[in-house]
């Protein structure tokens, strides 16, 4: 085999002397290649710079981030824990302080409005609520848990008017329409709507899969209304 035929035989040759030569020449490239690059060296060395950047950046936040997931579920599992309320109510408080926006800052801002509830301290549940229903979408699935929450502490306060609009707002969604129903029966049986209340009763007695003991319980409603 020739040299011009041989596999070891560069394909581009410069002139370039041996005390010349740089890693750009070593590379073999394209003549026209070659000369690109040394004619925009810096915009090319600013461009790689960047994604250096960009990948350690992207990294950094990802360990960053999974840190901060495993830390707070920590505090979480150790507050929940607690048998002592005030200490318990203490340690929640620190998860939502130290890690606002994360999962375990959302539990822990419900659990703390469950206390409210047992505590009775019903404007402060209502208050905690909205506060975290309004950072929630409708889509995710603790959504609709705030929202009989939500009703549960307007009904507890006596804000009848304001748990119906949630209790209306449950039954349109999936898998909550009966609980939806019941709330409003309930409620408007203590504002004393006796033909709204049976109506709520009726509607919840038409829902698909209800058990044998719920539909006993709400024939009785119907009949005892």
């Amino acid at each position: 085999m020739t040299e011009e035929q041989s596999a070891f035989t560069k394909k581009y040759v410069e002139e370039v002397s041996p005390s010349k030569r740089t890693l750009l020449d070593e590379l073999n490239l394209p003549p026209k290649v070659t000369e690109f690059i040394r004619q925009n060296e810096n915009p090319i060395k600013i461009v790689l710079i960047a994604i250096v950047v960009l990948i350690c950046a992207n990294t950094f936040w990802n360990y960053y981030s999974l840190k901060q997931k495993n830390d707070s579920a920590s505090l979480l599992a150790q507050a929940m824990s607690q048998t002592e309320d005030a200490t318990r109510i203490e340690q929640l408080k620190k998860v939502v302080d130290q890690y606002s926006g994360s999962g375990a800052a959302l539990w822990g801002e419900v659990t703390l409005a469950q206390q409210m509830l047992e505590d009775e301290k019903y404007q402060e549940a209502v208050d905690t609520y909205n506060g975290i229903i309004n950072d929630v979408s409708d889509d995710n699935p603790i959504y609709p848990l705030i929202l009989q929450d939500l009703a549960r502490a307007y009904e507890l306060k006596g804000a009848f008017e304001d748990g119906l609009k949630q209790y209306a707002a449950l039954r349109e969604i999936e898998g909550f329409t009966t609980i939806g129903y019941l709330g409003e029966a309930r409620l408007y049986e203590q504002m004393g709507e006796k033909d709204q209340a049976k109506d709520a009763y009726e509607k919840a007695l038409t829902q698909q899969g209800l058990s044998p003991a719920v539909q006993e319980w709400l024939e009785y409603k119907l009949d005892n209304i």
